[in-house]
């Protein structure tokens, strides 16, 4: 009898983790009618107002890879950021098998290997470093509360340590061949183990190709970290406005739940969406998310009832563009490595 592969394993775990999350943990919390209810009262204004950071969040993804890419187009850079943010939330992997995928649809868009390699290596550690650094960012304005937890502190100070190693390697990249080289072939392997246990042609791309690529283009990085930065900022900050709405909008206040510590619950939530716990770390993040907010002492209804508003509002628009962009893609011939 043929065993499940490991991929199969694994997808299964997480949705029995899921399930148990959801079924057996969440009403613990909170019931689903409390919730129900809490989500009913939800106006029509703040309805607007969260359709229209929703909208933003999409658009806003481009940014990054237009930023490193310019010859990408707009409708480009968004199909293909979708189309692989998509598959990250029904397959579990987290950000390696996302950036694994973005240079196979980067390729499909005829951007060279090379290319390809590098503006996935620099967003990727870009990106990251961010979402590493957030919690940090977080705690220190939660501590003047006081009311910042043990807990919540290491978590912080655990992703901002993640958070330095990332940016100490993208400077090395940029400082060194020596370092791109070798940067280049741990994330060439990582991508090519990814590609096998989802049974894809690993990509053709490793140290040499970022070491060349980056002698070609580190004229241009120097011009562009800034559009990098500020757009990687813009476009993840934007996720951060849907969850502070969607707190106020169930009727949160700011004296029950002040913005930092609203900001520290999602930035813990972020680090833990990039982890390759479950598929786009459903269940896993919003019991983070919840739990954070809990122990600020936000009442329980309320915050179950924002959470799953904010998780619904950046993982089903993302669902529907992506897999229309994924459409598109396989209309596309495959291209040539090189």
């Amino acid at each position: 009898m043929r065993r499940p592969s490991r991929a199969v394993l694994r997808s299964a775990l997480g949705v029995a983790l899921i399930a148990g999350v959801f079924a057996a943990v969440v009403p613990r919390i909170a019931s689903y009618g409390t919730v129900a209810h809490r989500l009913g009262t939800v106006s029509a204004p703040w309805l607007a107002g969260l359709a229209a950071a929703a909208l933003a969040d999409v658009v806003t993804t481009a940014l990054p890879w237009r930023a490193v890419l310019p010859q990408l187009s707009w409708l480009g850079a968004l199909g293909f950021t979708q189309a692989s943010t998509a598959m990250t939330i029904v397959l579990p992997g987290g950000a390696p098998l996302g950036m694994a995928l973005s240079f196979g649809f980067l390729r499909r868009l005829r951007i060279t290997a090379g290319e390809a390699g590098f503006a996935v290596a620099l967003t990727g550690i870009w990106s990251q470093g961010m979402i590493f650094l957030y919690p940090l960012v977080g705690a220190v304005l939660v501590f003047a509360s006081g009311r910042l937890s043990g807990s919540t502190a290491a978590i912080a100070g655990a992703s901002a340590a993640a958070g330095v190693v990332l940016a100490a390697a993208a400077f090395a990249v940029l400082r060194s061949p020596g370092a791109a080289r070798r940067i280049g072939d741990t994330a060439g392997r990582v991508a090519a183990r990814l590609a096998r246990l989802f049974r894809r042609e690993p990509p053709a791309w490793d140290g040499e190709k970022l070491v060349k690529v980056r002698q070609e283009r580190l004229s241009h990085l120097r011009r562009r970290w800034l559009s990098l930065t500020l757009s990687t900022l813009g476009n993840q900050l934007t996720a951060y406005l849907i969850f502070e709405l969607s707190l106020r909008a169930v009727g949160v206040s700011v004296a029950e739940l002040p913005p930092s510590e609203a900001f520290l619950a999602w930035a813990i939530g972020r680090v833990i969406s990039s982890l390759p716990l479950t598929p786009g770390g459903i269940g896993v993040v919003e019991l983070g998310m919840i739990g954070t907010l809990v122990g600020f002492g936000a009442p329980h209804g309320h915050v179950v009832a924002a959470v799953l508003l904010y998780r619904a509002l950046v993982i089903l628009p993302t669902l529907v563009v992506g897999a229309l962009a994924l459409l598109d893609f396989h209309r596309r011939p495959a291209a040539k490595t090189s």
